[in-house]
């Protein structure tokens, strides 16, 4: 994967796994998920104005980890620990079986945490903009989803267009399934009333 970094930030530090398990907020699940699915976690790069010549912001300092997998898959609940363990925004560079993606995890409104990742692909490469880490990290952000930049990076709309494209899946799945037409025809006016609202948020 090509992040078009700079050399003056590459680290490329093994981190070891029993590093999150001194966390006492670990649960077994997590750490059974961290076990069972993670081979090596590499420290790969840090994005700050000590390693580019780029200025601060929120996030003084932007860490990239690369995780690469035992398993095809990867539990979004263990980049959410990890991020939660770490006092800075992360870039996640992820690869298996199924290939390379890059994911991160931000928060919206109510801190709770969102989800950004681009899809398994052979092979990957983000575009490096900005002049300050903020800048930079929305830049990658932007990147990592095409629902997450249609609503101009905003987490809260971003998780609110998930939620509405879930449900639109669901309603297609029965509607598919019911025999009824009468009670097609109710899912199907359900659907479109939130096909509407899908729009009004992404245009």
């Amino acid at each position: 994967m090509n992040l078009n970094l700079p050399k003056s930030t590459e680290i490329n530090k093994f981190v070891a796994k029993t590093n999150f398990y001194k966390r006492a907020s670990i649960t077994p699940k997590i750490h059974n998920f961290i076990e069972q699915q993670i081979d090596r976690i590499t420290w790969t790069n840090k994005i700050a104005p000590t390693t580019m010549n780029i200025s601060s912001g929120e996030a003084l300092e932007l860490q990239v980890f690369h995780i690469q997998l035992k398993t095809p898959d990867l539990d979004n609940a263990v980049l959410v620990f990890i991020q939660k363990s770490v006092p800075y925004p992360i870039l996640f560079v992820v690869s298996g079986p199924r290939g390379i993606r890059a994911v991160a995890i931000t928060k919206n409104a109510d801190s709770k945490p969102v989800t950004l990742a681009t899809n398994w692909q052979p092979d990957l490469s983000l575009e490096l903009k900005g002049s300050s880490t903020d800048n930079i990290y929305k830049n990658y952000l932007l990147q990592l989803s095409s629902s997450f930049a249609a609503v101009g990076g905003d987490a809260e709309k971003h998780s609110e267009v998930t939620k509405l494209k879930r449900n639109i899946d669901a309603l297609s799945t029965k509607i598919k399934r019911e025999t009824q037409i009468n009670k097609r025809q109710e899912l199907a006016r359900e659907r479109h009333e939130l096909e509407v609202k899908l729009k009004e948020l992404v245009g």
